[in-house]
């Protein structure tokens, strides 16, 4: 069980460092180095573990990122978004895009879900939006987006794949409660910080990735299951949500769909965060108390930190 859970930890350090480094080399044989495998049992390990190739993977990955900023930044161009995710040319990325989501990027309209939108017709009573009623929405339910600095932290975690499945998460929960308090800690009163790696309209379900993470001394290291990081300092587009999960995910929508593409900010190369004001341990799971934030940058700026 120890041999697993470090293969597990290692493959989800190559899924981080492919999502930190787009333009660079991701090759097999440099993942392999990130892993600390042989590329031939790299190979293995990682389609056995993630369902996936090395390159399957990275290019799913580099596309979604490129989805994520052409949907949120209305004007940046098809090009550009290419190159900020690693593509070496715009016909190559062109190629691939038409390959993955069924369109090319130059005819989708930014607006209409692509593929992967039938995710919700197997999440019951999430509905997908259309703009105009995101504009409404937004109205009625008082979603006031504010964009702060958030500091970093040092955090412990542990990452749920196939995600959307509630009971994976409520279970990652209580075992990381359990875990703290072995360490000696009060878990109620860290920072509980859940990290939604992908995005559920472009992502298939199975492959969505959330990781569950409490705020720990910097002096702590993990063990098991638990990995240990830190999440950078960064600026966040914010809504506080307070109800049930249909309104966590209405604010979700909001928040990418409406508010980024006239925002003047685009998503920045992180994990969008729920940074809950109280725990499920003290209010359960049918009440949420949290706040929706996705970390930004100003337009412009997405391909020179792609590329810093």
């Amino acid at each position: 069980m120890e041999a697993k859970n470090i293969y597990e930890q290692r493959i989800n350090r190559v899924f981080d460092y492919i999502r930190e480094h787009l333009t660079e080399d991701l090759s097999l044989e440099a993942l392999a180095q990130v892993a600390h495998f042989s590329p031939y049992h790299f190979h293995r390990l990682f389609k056995a573990i993630t369902g996936e190739t090395v390159k399957q993977c990275t290019n799913r990955l580099r596309l979604e990122r490129a989805a994520a900023l052409l949907k949120t930044s209305p004007t940046l161009s098809v090009t550009d978004a290419a190159f900020a995710c690693g593509f070496q040319s715009a016909s190559s990325f062109s190629r691939a895009f038409h390959q993955h989501f069924g369109i090319t990027a130059r005819a989708w309209d930014r607006l209409s879900p692509l593929k992967e939108s039938k995710n919700r017709e197997v999440l019951d009573g999430f509905h997908q939006y259309t703009v105009a009623e995101l504009h409404e929405v937004g109205e009625t339910a008082g979603f006031g987006v504010r964009v702060r600095d958030l500091p970093a932290r040092w955090m412990a975690c542990i990452r749920v794949v196939n995600s959307y499945q509630p009971h994976r998460v409520a279970a990652a929960y209580a075992q990381l409660l359990e875990w703290y308090r072995s360490r000696g800690g009060d878990p109620l009163r860290a920072q509980l910080i859940g990290m939604s790696q992908d995005d559920p309209d472009v992502t298939p379900l199975r492959l969505c990735r959330y990781d569950v993470c409490l705020t720990m001394p910097g002096d702590w290291t993990a063990s098991g299951e638990v990995s240990a990081r830190e999440f950078p300092a960064c600026r966040a587009a914010i809504i506080h949500c307070a109800g049930d999960i249909y309104l966590v995910d209405r604010a979700w929508q909001y928040l990418y769909r409406y508010w980024l593409p006239r925002s003047g900010y685009v998503p920045d190369n992180l994990p969008a965060l729920e940074i809950f004001r109280r725990q499920p341990a003290d209010i359960g799971w049918e009440y949420y108390d949290l706040e929706c934030a996705v970390p930004v940058v100003m337009v412009g700026m997405e391909t020179s930190l792609e590329e810093a």
